[in-house]
């Protein structure tokens, strides 16, 4: 939040520093353990689904940093070989595809049983 909105945003800052930084930090924290503490909450169910989340938002992050690699106006010289293009992109499909089996399972498991 504070790279969206432009505050300080590093916990090596001052809580004076970065007063809205650590109010979200603080606000989020609590919510956390809100969910925690909740009575009869779905924990490995939750944990589970934030899995599936991270799986599903992964390959994207992925290929852009692929295609950063690939910007000679940012990188510079140190712009990927096609050999690093050929690895990194075997890579990133490998990772899609498992993760997708990944997702499936958690979310249908009664269809690999």
């Amino acid at each position: 939040m504070g790279e969206v909105f432009g505050w300080a945003h590093s916990i090596n800052n001052k809580v004076s520093e970065a007063p809205l930084f650590y109010a979200f930090y603080l606000l989020s924290l609590v919510f956390a353990g809100i969910v925690v503490i909740t009575p009869g909450a779905p924990l490995v169910l939750i944990t589970l689904l934030v899995q599936v989340i991270t799986v599903i938002l992964l390959p994207e992050t992925l290929i852009f940093l692929l295609l950063l690699l690939n910007n000679e106006e940012i990188i510079g010289k140190y712009k990927n070989t096609i050999t690093q293009n050929i690895l990194g992109f075997l890579i990133v499909f490998t990772i899609i595809i498992i993760s997708t089996l990944y997702a499936l399972i958690v979310l249908f498991p009664e269809m690999f049983k």
